[in-house]
């Protein structure tokens, strides 16, 4: 497959301009989680968007720039959250139980929050699942090596192969869940079994909730 090419828009200039441009993107976002894909249309996204026709095609040619524009950016935007709240706290106050917990929970946001729309994102823009994978992948990056500033509580003898499998473990349950048709699990039951399940691998010990569902990394879609 041909490497798509990147998003064709007119960066505005002016403030005012930029503050249309937000709209835009705004509306086009609560269009895509009410309405899908095929309920997104230029003239439902200015209407939301209290903007004019005129105005969209000043910074897009059509619905497959503004999908492709809006493909690259979320997810930007979201690796950039990511990468900031790594530089941003204090990790070393937290102890593995938390982490594992605060891991737990971030994936698991990460599958069940914007993800179904914006995977389809991926897909309209030709790049499949290219860009979710991606972000997923530094994740689990990220994750695992604040896991491994706790190498002396992994009981494990390689604490690097351990924590790589047990987050993909836990990223497995993740997707199942997901895409489970009946009975899903709720959130709170999912992360503290996966929790358990992690923690167990990684130290021989399942231990209790360290009550760290209250310990937020970021917020995955903003």
């Amino acid at each position: 497959m041909a490497k798509p090419k990147p998003a064709q828009i007119r960066p505005p200039k002016q403030s005012r301009s930029r503050r249309t441009l937000e709209r835009i993107v705004a509306a086009s976002l609560e269009l895509l989680a009410t309405e899908g894909l095929t309920g997104l249309t230029v003239h439902k996204v200015v209407r939301k968007a209290n903007s004019s026709v005129g105005s969209f095609y000043a910074r897009f040619d059509g619905k497959d720039d503004l999908l492709e524009y809006l493909g690259e950016r979320v997810w930007a935007e979201a690796l950039e959250r990511w990468n900031n709240a790594l530089e941003a706290r204090a990790w070393s106050e937290l102890d593995l139980s938390e982490v594992v917990e605060g891991a737990v929970g971030l994936l698991i946001d990460a599958q069940r929050s914007r993800s179904a729309y914006l995977k389809a994102l991926d897909w309209a823009s030709g790049r499949q699942n290219d860009a979710y994978e991606a972000f997923r992948a530094e994740l689990l990056y990220g994750l695992g090596h604040l896991l491994l500033e706790h190498r002396t509580a992994i009981a494990h003898e390689d604490p690097a192969l351990a924590v790589r499998l047990g987050l993909r473990a836990v990223l497995g349950v993740v997707d199942a869940e997901f895409r489970a048709t009946h009975d899903r699990i709720e959130r709170t039951v999912l992360v503290e079994e996966c929790r358990a399940m992690l923690l167990g691998y990684l130290t021989g010990e399942a231990g209790e909730s360290s009550g760290a569902s209250g310990v937020e990394f970021f917020d995955v879609w903003g």
